[in-house]
């Protein structure tokens, strides 16, 4: 009687990992984003790196999580995926130094972490998926000093403090300006770094550095769209906007509506819709036991040299704005011209013919 009991049970716990195994979820990836005060994590990354991933594995599961740019709910969320099984995190990182913990978690559990965006440093990170960042940096200062006098004065408001990428775009708008800042070429009136790339916190800046100046404002190197939308905000207040030109990057609606506008001189046009596919693409790799087959770089980030995916940036200006139709980046990205042009004169339409 025992050994027939034995037996029956050993049957049915086959049966239940059978039917385990036959009713196994499918693989979750977890796709953790800083902040949504900038427009293209929610409004692009997330859903292309989704419709990109899901074509690649059918039926993986994707939670998509935004930390509102707070590094420990970030922290807090990574641990929550761990918990549920994530194979995969790929991250756009709150905080640089704060992520490595994060990385350093899944580690121990033989997660890979893809830095997505934004590298994280001093870690065992695994992948890394951007843009040169430096030279986002260099092409909105070199086409600031293509658009400004001798002596110009100029204002350099930077992105966030805990982010890496800007600190790589600032390394890249310094190696250009520093050289004239030395022989007087161009002065530099004010530099100002703002947390979480916030545009008010960028107004504000802005506001206390014309208070400061006495408007003697010739230009401004803003790190990205959100916070030149802030600065042009500042300057419309003082009569300035359009007289002292911005800078950003993204090519955001904002963005080439101020490039338009005649606000804003130039934004550096990073093709989002090339980034989370090649990020998709690896986390489909990891998924299915391969090598990554996209990998064109590698970078160090202060621990190990990182398989690295590095895409090229296009500065746009008016000169070459109407590339953004022909690309499709504003009928997939705006929903359309007629979007584009909402609100704007009629005028404006003669850079895009």
């Amino acid at each position: 009687m025992r050994r027939v009991t034995i037996i029956a049970l050993a049957a049915l716990a086959t049966v239940a990992f059978g039917l385990s195994g036959a009713f196994a979820a499918d693989p979750l990836v977890a796709f953790l984003l800083p902040e949504n005060v900038t427009p293209r994590w929610e409004g692009s990354d997330a859903p292309i790196f989704k419709q990109a991933l899901d074509k690649l594995v059918p039926g993986v599961q994707i939670d998509v999580l935004n930390a509102l740019n707070s590094a420990s709910t970030q922290q807090s969320q990574a641990e929550a995926e761990l918990t549920k099984g994530a194979k995969v995190l790929v991250i756009a990182a709150v905080d640089q130094k704060a992520a490595a913990v994060i990385v350093k978690a899944a580690d121990a559990e033989n997660v890979p972490v893809i830095a997505y965006d934004r590298l994280i440093r001093n870690s065992p990170l695994a992948y890394y998926v951007s843009f040169d960042s430096v030279s986002v940096g260099k092409a909105e200062a070199q086409w600031m000093v293509d658009h400004t006098s001798e002596g110009a004065r100029l204002v350099i408001i930077d992105g966030s403090p805990t982010d890496d990428n800007a600190h790589l775009v600032n390394q890249g708008i310094h190696a250009v300006l520093d050289p004239l800042f030395k022989t007087g070429a161009r002065v530099l009136v004010a530099e100002q770094w703002t947390p979480g790339w916030d545009p008010t916190k960028a107004q504000n800046e802005m506001e206390q550095i014309l208070t400061r100046a006495n408007n003697q404002v010739d230009g401004v190197v803003s790190a990205n769209d959100g916070m030149s939308g802030g600065i042009i905000a500042a300057l419309k207040a003082q009569g300035l906007a359009g007289k002292v030109k911005t800078t950003g990057q993204d090519a955001s609606l904002e963005g080439v509506q101020n490039v338009l506008l005649g606000y804003q001189g130039v934004t550096v046009f990073k093709d989002f819709r090339l980034q989370a596919p090649a990020a998709a693409e690896i986390a489909a790799a990891i998924l299915n036991g391969e090598t990554p087959s996209n990998i064109n770089d590698t970078v160090n980030n202060g621990e190990v040299d990182v398989p690295s995916v590095m895409l090229k940036v296009v500065p746009i200006d008016q000169s070459n704005v109407k590339t953004l139709v022909t690309n499709g980046w504003v009928e997939t990205q705006f929903g359309g011209l007629d979007k584009l042009l909402s609100g704007l004169p009629a005028s404006v339409k003669q850079y895009l013919q």
